[in-house]
């Protein structure tokens, strides 16, 4: 039943009253209509509400997304990559060049094992992420001297031999 049919049922009623039960039924009826429109202010702030929280989720939606996923090995390979352009830039350099001698990296994630790949799920900028249900992955990298091949050395040629002189 609505407002408006318990309005209309009130003043049928009415109408058929004695005069100190009209009196009532109008303060009744004005009750009503002030618990109505309290009633309709907060179904439309609630209304708000879940059309913020409907916004919300699906930015959250768009962020899940553009969630980036990478191997264990594709991130180490990428900081070596790093690495091998710091290397680069000390060997080019004319005066002291300056070389990362090691680099410790942590980074958190969650792990995904699917079908034999494992790959590490990093979080976006600015999500809300529990931080004990992400893993750590340490990477240590360190600086190995590189020996340059030296050419294989000719093996050594037999000596003629002497043949004893026949006398």
């Amino acid at each position: 039943m609505t407002v408006e049919e318990l309005m209309a049922e009130i003043a049928a009623i009415r109408e058929k009253a004695e005069p100190e039960t009209r009196a009532a039924l109008a303060k009744f009826e004005r009750q009503l209509k002030a618990f109505g429109a309290a009633n309709e202010k907060e179904l439309a702030a609630r209304d708000k509400q879940i059309a913020e929280k409907d916004k919300l989720i699906e930015e959250l939606k768009g962020q899940e997304s553009q969630v980036t996923r990478a191997s264990p090995s594709d991130i180490a390979k990428s900081f070596r990559a790093v690495i091998d352009e710091f290397h680069a830039e000390a060997r080019e350099a004319d005066d002291v060049g300056v070389a990362i001698k090691a680099l410790d990296l942590e980074i958190k994630g969650l792990v995904e094992v699917e079908e034999r790949k494992t790959t590490l799920v990093l979080p976006t900028a600015g999500a809300a992420v529990d931080p004990t249900a992400l893993s750590t992955l340490r990477v240590s990298f360190a600086t190995v001297p590189i020996i340059p091949a030296e050419a294989p050395s000719e093996p050594p040629q037999p000596e003629a031999r002497k043949r004893p002189a026949r006398s």
